[in-house]
C-alpha cells in the first residue's frame, strides 16, 4: 500500500511539471529557441602575413589575435575563429595575392577580410592592417590603417586602438531573419550591447528590443526595416574604456623600455639618484667648477653615453657669474662684494637684491642641472626618473624650481624662459619693496607667471621624440621620420627619412 502511494505521487509530480512547461511555452511565443542562442557566422577573417623574419611574423600572428579579441570585445564584427583562418591559409598557393584571400575569406561566409602586415623600418617597426569588403554592404569599411613604434608589443596595441576609435560611429546593422507573431527575430542580441528596451533606427522610426538572446532578438521594427529585411540601430560601441586601458599598457611598455634601469646604465634605484644628484651631487659640483658641474653631475644616474651641451654650460656659467656682479655692475663696481656688509655705497635696497641674488643661485645651479639631464635623456633615448608620474613629477619640480617641470618634459627653451622671468619679477618685486604699487604689479605678473608655469609643466606633453613615437595614432601615407643617438665614439648621429604606405 505504502509503494502505491509513492507511485501515485510520483506520476502526479511528473504530470504537473510537464503541464507547468507546456504553460511556460504557452505563456512566452517571445521566448528564443536553444539553437538561436548559437553564435552567429565570422563576419571578418582576419590574416596575419608572414614577412621576412620568425619574429615579424611572430608580431602578425600577436597582432591578428589581439585585433581579433578586440573585435569581440567591441560587439560589431564577428572575427571568424583562429584555427579556420589558418586552415584557409594553409590552403593558399605559394606567392598569393588579395585575391586569394578574398576568395579565402568567401569560403568561410564571412563578410569582411583583413590582412596584417609587419615590416621594419630602420630602428622601428610598421604594422599595416586592411581591411576589405566582401559583402557590398560593408564597401563603407575599406580602409588600411598603419602604425608605427620602436617597441614591438606596441604594434598589436596600436592597431587596436585604432580598429577602437572605427568603431565610435559604427551603429548596429541586423538583419530580420523571421516572423513571430508580429515580431522579428534580429540577427542582433546582448553582444552586439543592446538589450530589451526602444532604440532609434537610421531614417526615422522605432525599435522595440522586446526579449534578448546572446546573438538574436525580437523586436518590432518599422515598415521600412520589413521591406529590407534589415535594420540600422543607431545604437554605438563603447570604446572609451578600451581605448583608455590601450593608453595604459602602452604607456607602461614605454615607461618600461626607456627606464634607466632597462637601459644598461649602471647602478639600480634611478629615481633615489636623481633626488641625490639633484640635492647633493649637482650642489657640490657646482661649488668646484660653475656650469660644468652640472654636466658633471650626471653621470651619477649611470648614462652610457655622456655629451655635455655646450650652449647650457656657457649660458648657466654666465647666469651665475650675473648672480654675483648684478649689484656690483650697478653700481659701478663700487659697493662691497658680500650681501649683508654695508658701506657707504650700498643702500638697503642694493643690499636687498644682492641677499636675493645670491640667495637664488641654488635654484640656477639645479636648473642647469636639469638641462644637462634634458639633453642625455634626449640622447641616450632614456626618460627621467618617476616618469610614471610625469606631470605630477614635473608640477612638484616647477613648483620648487622656476621652470623645472619644462626641463623634466625635455622643453629646455621653455624652460629657461620662465626660470628666467620668475628670477626677474621676484628680483623686480624685492628692488622695488618700498614702492607699493611697482611691488602690487610685480607680484600680480609673476604670480600669473608662476601659474602659467605650473598649469604648462603639468599640462604639456613631453618633447622626447622616441617617446612621442609610441603615443601617435596611425600615421598618414607618407610621415618624416625624424631621430637623435649617440654614437659610441660619443659623437651625435642624426637621421632623417620619411615612410610611405603603399
Amino acid at each position: 500500500m505504502t509503494g502505491t502511494q509513492t507511485t501515485s505521487h510520483g506520476g502526479w509530480l511528473r504530470r504537473t511539471l510537464f503541464c507547468a512547461v507546456l504553460v511556460i511555452a504557452g505563456l512566452s511565443p517571445v521566448m528564443l529557441r536553444a539553437t538561436e542562442r548559437e553564435p552567429v557566422p565570422g563576419t571578418i577573417a582576419i590574416f596575419p602575413l608572414q614577412g621576412a623574419s620568425i619574429q615579424l611574423n611572430a608580431l602578425a600572428d600577436k597582432s591578428a589575435e589581439t585585433v581579433s579579441d578586440a573585435l569581440a570585445r567591441l560587439g560589431r564584427l564577428m572575427p571568424v575563429p583562429a584555427g579556420s583562418v589558418r586552415n584557409a591559409m594553409e590552403g593558399l598557393p605559394d606567392g598569393f595575392g588579395e585575391e586569394d584571400l578574398r576568395n579565402a575569406a568567401v569560403r568561410m561566409n564571412a563578410d569582411l577580410y583583413a590582412f596584417i602586415s609587419i615590416t621594419s623600418m630602420g630602428n622601428s617597426i610598421a604594422g599595416t592592417i586592411t581591411i576589405k569588403a566582401v559583402s557590398p554592404r560593408y564597401n563603407s569599411m575599406n580602409r588600411s590603417i598603419s602604425v608605427r613604434s620602436a617597441i614591438p608589443m606596441n604594434i598589436p596595441l596600436k592597431l587596436v586602438r585604432e580598429i577602437a576609435r572605427m568603431h565610435r560611429r559604427l551603429p548596429l546593422e541586423a538583419d530580420l531573419l523571421e516572423q513571430r507573431d508580429g515580431r522579428y527575430l534580429l540577427s542582433a542580441g546582448q553582444w552586439h550591447g543592446i538589450s530589451p528596451g526602444r532604440y532609434r533606427a537610421s531614417g526615422g522610426g522605432t525599435v522595440v528590443i522586446s526579449n534578448t538572446g546572446r546573438y538574436r532578438s525580437l523586436a518590432l521594427v518599422p515598415e521600412a526595416a520589413v521591406l529590407s529585411k534589415r535594420v540600422t540601430i543607431l545604437v554605438y560601441p563603447s570604446v572609451r574604456a578600451l581605448i583608455r586601458e590601450i593608453d595604459d599598457r602602452i604607456e607602461y611598455n614605454t615607461n618600461y623600455r626607456y627606464s634607466l634601469a632597462n637601459s644598461g646604465a649602471e647602478g639600480t634605484d634611478p629615481e633615489k639618484k636623481f633626488a641625490a644628484g639633484m640635492c647633493l651631487i649637482n650642489p657640490g659640483a657646482n661649488t668646484c667648477m660653475p656650469g660644468y658641474g652640472s654636466y658633471l653631475s650626471t653621470a651619477y644616474l649611470g648614462f652610457k653615453n655622456t655629451t655635455p651641451s655646450v650652449a647650457g654650460i656657457v649660458f648657466s656659467s654666465l647666469l651665475i657669474v650675473h648672480h654675483f656682479l648684478l649689484p656690483e655692475y650697478m653700481t659701478k663696481f663700487k659697493i662691497n662684494f658680500f650681501p649683508g656688509v654695508m658701506d657707504s655705497d650700498k643702500t638697503t635696497t642694493m643690499n636687498n637684491l644682492q641677499i636675493f641674488c645670491w640667495s637664488t643661485i641654488p635654484l640656477t645651479v639645479s636648473v642647469a642641472y636639469l638641462d644637462q639631464l634634458a639633453h642625455q635623456f634626449t640622447g641616450n633615448r632614456v626618460l627621467p626618473p618617476f616618469f610614471f608620474n610625469k606631470n605630477e613629477a614635473a608640477l612638484v619640480l616647477s613648483l620648487i624650481i622656476p621652470g623645472g617641470g619644462m626641463f623634466y618634459k625635455g622643453h629646455r627653451l621653455a624652460g629657461w624662459g620662465f626660470h628666467l622671468s620668475e628670477l626677474f619679477l621676484a628680483g623686480f618685486c624685492v628692488y622695488t619693496k618700498d614702492e607699493k604699487k611697482k611691488v602690487l604689479y610685480g607680484g600680480i605678473t609673476l604670480g600669473a607667471v608662476k601659474l602659467i608655469d605650473l598649469v604648462t609643466s603639468f599640462f604639456s606633453p613631453p618633447s622626447y621624440n622616441f617617446y612621442n613615437l609610441e603615443k601617435e595614432g596611425r600615421i598618414s601615407v607618407s610621415s618624416p621620420l625624424m631621430d637623435v643617438n649617440i654614437a659610441d665614439n660619443g659623437d651625435p648621429v642624426y637621421r632623417l627619412g620619411i615612410s610611405c604606405t603603399f
